[in-house]
């Protein structure tokens, strides 16, 4: 049976390594060599390669997994040894992909330590995600402004040839003091009709009347006249609800009309905010 997990505490604790110091030169974390230790987990074959360079033994000590075959430690470290550079110490782990960061690969170590490949790849993220956010907020922007406009040239449209319509008969009938007359009535109607496209006061307005008429309930016998009597009732019913509403649209339509240059200027803030909000 492959003996990995004492192989490597063996080796480990002949050339006097803590678990992290082992870790820390395999760029994994010290939980990863308790595991292998502990026969928990096994060291793919690249690791196996880095160890068998790292503590220089044969690289079938790891892959045959007998314990016997470990050789000694050395006595002593060659001069060459000696003579290698100390290897840069382990600031931290990365805390996106877990290896061990150095001060060659540190890109960020406060709140948290990141390492110079994580730390490019976040900035990239960060950098499309605001790309995105800046689209659909021109998107809705653009939609927003369409809606507005709409209702400013249909109200241009329906006004315009109604007053053409007056200016003509006004000034076919010679009577020229009706002239301004007809402009101020075609301003407040441009009003009018454009927040009718807005939505808001005037048209819940002139919509009034339609939400407080009812029709009372039909107590009825259950055999034929009774059913041809609800339903003549209904029927009238709906006609009278027709009429009153037709009535009360009509009023309260005069009412909006006449509300409407003083709700203008609030409806066009209004609807420019709503865009501004949803985006």
């Amino acid at each position: 049976m492959k003996q990995y997990g004492k192989i490597i505490a063996k080796l480990r604790k002949e050339r006097n390594m803590t678990q992290a110091e082992l870790g820390a030169k395999l760029n994994v974390t010290y939980q990863a060599v308790s595991k292998w230790e502990n026969d928990q987990s096994q060291p793919d074959f690249a690791t196996m390669i880095e160890m068998a360079k790292l503590f220089n033994v044969p690289l079938n000590v790891f892959v045959d997994g007998d314990e016997a075959s470990v050789p000694a430690a050395p006595a002593a470290e060659t001069p060459q040894a000696e003579l290698q550079p100390a290897e840069e110490p382990v600031i931290g782990y990365c805390k996106n992909c877990g290896i061990a960061v150095r001060k060659e690969n540190l890109a960020q170590e406060r709140p948290y330590i990141l390492c110079s490949n994580c730390a490019t790849e976040l900035a990239e993220h960060e950098k499309a995600e605001r790309e995105k956010a800046a689209a659909k907020e021109a998107e809705k922007d653009g939609r927003h402004k369409h809606d507005r406009n709409r209702g400013l040239i249909w109200a241009a449209v329906i006004t315009g040839v109604l007053l053409a319509a007056a200016l003509g008969v006004t000034i076919g009938t010679g009577n020229y003091i009706g002239i301004p007359v007809s402009i101020g009535c075609a301003a407040i109607l441009y009003m009018f009709v454009a927040q009718l496209f807005w939505g808001g006061f005037v048209v819940n307005a002139c919509l009034g009347g339609a939400k407080v008429i009812g029709t009372p309930g039909i107590i009825f016998s259950f055999d034929l006249d009774g059913f041809i009597f609800l339903i003549a009732m209904k029927i009238l019913f709906a006609l009278l609800r027709m009429l009153v509403f037709l009535v009360t649209l009509l009023i309260s339509s005069c009412f909006a009309l006449v509300c409407s240059p003083f709700t203008f200027v609030p409806a066009m803030i209004r609807v420019r905010s709503e865009g501004r909000e949803e985006i």
